[in-house]
């Protein structure tokens, strides 16, 4: 017991530390929107990118910027070409639509004045020295800048305001010292005591722009998405564009997606197979340590990656169609601090490929969403702008880069991309603390495979969700034993597999098996039932309505642990219109229902397909809940839906009541 304990403190100063690094201790993120506001007006916006000064507009970089105009017409061939494969597969799709249809995303967003990519986060990647070291290239890993797709404009004399799940990640080489090394890089992301972290300090620092040089622009995008009335086991779909593009002045290259192979060329190329299993072989110490870069020629130039179940989804395990473990045996796995069996070894390559660790670990997809500034309304605002591997990784990174700073080796391990926070030692330990409830695990089954994982904490048990064919690993996590009494709101209350289609992703079946919590028969302010996905709630959620002590949120109290449950704001066909058309007076004359959710903060995430949303600041007791939202799924989320928002083009058609995610029931 007290050897848990003194790990749980260990990871709680290392999380702590590493959150408050953000703006006195070692500088790993930048999400300050108003910081960003900034930096984005002085020379790190978008356009930038491009060459072309100014507010910024896609209409005006679409016209005026080649290198932007030709990313964009590229992304519209690929919506173009999934939309007729999906056609082809019987998954028609519209881009407005009140049906229990298919949406897909509107190209006129990449070229109206109304949007633009805001600048959203800065992301300090110097601990990617270890691949640069690895190919030989001398840079001090990178920085990278994050912008979200995000739109203004006015309609019958309403501003509409909103931002869509539509990511470019700008990356940066960051150059070395002038003996070649890395300290003083790694050193000026430290802020000394009198120093704050703002724009100056940022511009005449670790973003000076002698420093950098620009080496690629990737993307992350979702493009479709079918609502949970079309896909009523399932609680909902969506798919992800992801792309990197290189950009010389007006030329613009399709560049190869690290670690994630060509299934399709490898699928019909024997040799070429062979061949990437032989380096793969020739790397197991590699590809173990997370530190590997598979060449080029067995790589993809554009993947989709899906969810919902994202984790467990074949189409995210790209290795596991085409090898089997049988290709991995007879080698020493002995020596190997996490692949310890074959089967260990295509899920760490699973997991490495880009649409294996963004959709596992994850948010929505994503890993850096980013905070809301002003313009979002109070009703469509995220709590939380990162995902629990980021969350997790952010005390690594700071390891990696304190060592770095002080001249010593770092530890350059990479755990898998659902792993929890870990102490981190120098001398290459990792200690992982326990689980947080509702976070991922490994079955017993699943864990032998592998060398040191970790356990769940609080009273949980590892509880499986899914299982999905052709695909080893399970869906599982930390959940409350059957039959306790300490259920909450939100706890996952299904279980269910999936029927994968390698060939049609969007064919893929979900199935519910089986219920494991939340029995009463309907719904009260005492007890728990089980709502079901077809409202768009992913593996069901235990459901109780608020009471009055709930309201007032009487079970939060200074210095207490943060309860469960809270009493969050539920959706809607009329919550989704009044939230698209910035009409208030509809919302709070009986649009918003209250409801309890799961609790979540900067510290405590939610589950996979759910996302920490914020309360209104003006919600009756909100002081006492300071930093504390409430787990959505995630599509319940106008923000973080690509379709039925409303336009600024002429003709354009107004969100409706049937414009929400497909929730056929109130709560």
């Amino acid at each position: 017991m007290n050897r848990w304990v003194a790990l749980l403190a260990t990871v709680f100063i290392a999380v702590f530390m590493a959150h408050t690094a953000r703006a006195e201790g070692l500088v790993t993120i930048v999400d300050d929107p108003a910081v960003l506001a900034a930096l984005d007006a002085k020379g790190f916006g978008f356009a930038g990118i491009f060459g072309v000064d100014g507010k910024g507009d896609l209409k005006t970089l679409y016209d005026k910027a080649p290198g932007y105009h030709a990313i964009v017409e590229t992304i519209a061939g690929d919506v173009a070409a999934l939309r007729a494969e999906m056609k082809a597969g019987g998954r028609p799709l519209y881009e407005v639509t009140d049906g229990n249809v298919g949406r897909i995303m509107d190209m006129r967003w990449l070229k109206t004045g109304a949007a633009r990519f805001r600048l959203v986060g800065v992301v300090n990647r110097i601990d990617r020295r270890d691949f640069t070291e690895a190919r030989d290239d001398g840079s001090c890993g990178e920085v990278r800048f994050i912008y979200r797709l995000a739109y203004s404009f006015k309609k019958n004399g309403k501003v509409l305001a909103s931002r869509l799940p539509f990511n470019f990640n700008a990356i940066y080489s960051a150059a070395p010292d002038a003996d070649g090394g890395c300290v003083g890089v790694a050193g000026r992301w430290t802020p000394q005591l009198d120093e704050t972290v703002d724009t100056g300090w940022l511009i005449g620092g670790p973003l000076d722009k002698a420093g950098l040089s620009f080496k690629q622009l990737e993307l992350n995008a979702q493009v479709v998405r079918f609502p949970s009335g079309q896909e009523t086991e399932f609680g909902g779909q969506a798919a992800y564009l992801m792309r990197i593009f290189g950009i010389d002045g007006e030329t613009v290259s399709e560049r190869p997606l690290e670690n994630t192979p060509d299934v399709a060329l490898l699928s019909e190329d024997a040799a070429l197979k062979a061949k990437l299993a032989d380096y793969i072989s020739a790397n197991l110490a590699a590809v173990d340590l997370g530190v590997y870069e598979i060449p080029d020629e067995f790589l993809a130039k554009k993947v989709i990656s899906w969810s919902t179940f994202g984790s467990a989804r074949q189409a995210n395990h790209p290795f596991t169609p085409l090898f089997q473990p049988a290709d991995f045996v007879g080698f020493d796995y002995s020596a190997l601090r996490l692949v310890r069996t074959p089967e260990a070894l295509v899920e760490r390559l699973d997991n490495g490929a880009c649409q294996g660790c963004h959709q596992a670990g994850s948010t929505a997809g994503f890993h850096f969403i980013g905070l809301d500034d002003k313009t979002t309304s109070p009703l469509n605002r995220i709590e939380v702008g990162i995902s629990p591997h980021l969350h997790a990784e952010m005390p690594r990174r700071e390891a990696w880069l304190r060592a770095t700073a002080e001249g010593n080796e770092p530890n350059r391990f990479r755990p898998l991309s659902f792993a929890p926070p870990a102490a981190w030692k120098d001398a290459g330990e990792v200690a992982y603390a326990p689980a947080a409830m509702a976070m991922p695990c490994l079955m017993p089954e699943d864990a032998a495979r592998f060398g040191t994982t970790w356990q769940c904490g609080g009273g949980t048990v590892c509880t499986p969700l899914a299982t999905a064919s052709g695909v080893r690993t399970k869906l599982a996590q930390c959940l409350l034993p059957k039959d306790s009494d300490k259920m909450f709101a939100g706890h996952p209350c299904l279980t269910g597999s999936i029927a994968s289609n390698p060939a049609q992703p969007f064919n893929d079946r979900y199935s519910i098996s089986g219920q494991f919590a939340a029995f009463a028969t309907d719904i009260s302010r005492t007890a728990y039932t089980c709502r079901p996905p077809k409202i768009g709630v992913p593996a069901g959620i235990a459901y109780r309505g608020c009471d009055d002590k709930d309201r007032a949120f009487a079970g939060f109290k200074t210095g207490k642990p943060m309860p469960n449950e809270i009493c969050g704001l539920v959706g809607g066909k009329k919550f989704d219109t009044c939230v698209a058309t910035n009409n208030f007076d509809q919302c709070l004359g009986g649009a918003v229902n209250r409801g309890n959710r799961p609790a979540c903060s900067a510290d405590h995430f939610c589950r996979e397909d759910y996302m920490c949303q914020s309360l209104p600041p003006d919600t009756p007791g909100i002081g006492k809940v300071k930093g504390i939202g409430f787990c959505s799924p995630t599509y319940f989320i106008f923000q973080m839906r690509i379709d039925n928002h409303a336009t600024p083009w002429a003709g354009a058609v107004r969100a409706t009541l049937g414009a929400g995610f497909g929730a056929a029931e109130a709560e």
